[in-house]
This record gives structure tokens, sequence and C-alpha cells, in this order.
């Protein structure tokens, strides 16, 4: 599952608190910046690199793990 506050946090650290920055520096498309930021769908691989890269973290933390039992 995807955690978008993870995301903000890191963001928020190097100084980039708009997906239209995020899309600057990621070098992501202003609409996908905007998806990813607001959490509407999880980055697929290729993006989740480079938001991970610019915001300090690994791309595996953006994701959090859901257990079979309590995600039904």
């Amino acid at each position: 599952m995807y955690d978008r506050s993870l995301l903000h946090t890191a963001a928020a650290r190097r100084g980039i608190i708009r997906p239209a920055q995020l899309a600057r520096k990621a070098g992501l498309s202003a609409p996908t910046a905007w998806r990813i930021w607001n959490g509407v769908g999880a980055p697929r691989g290729d993006h989740a690199d480079r938001v991970a890269d610019v915001v300090g973290i690994s791309a595996s933390h953006l994701y959090t793990h859901v257990d079979a039992e309590t995600a039904i």
C-alpha cells in the first residue's frame, strides 16, 4: 500500500511542499506528480525511484506492508 504521508514528510525536509516542486525536481509531468502527491494511485516503479531519490528515501519506503488479515 502506498503511503503518501512519508513522502510529504521526506519532501518537506528537502524543501518540497507542493506537487509542482516534486514534478520539477523528479522530472515528472505535473499531473503525475499531483497524483503521487495526493495519493491518487501509487507511483509505478520508475516514478517511485525518481521520487524517492529526490526526497532522500528508498523507493520501498513509499509503500507500507499490509497484512492480508487486516486488509479484509
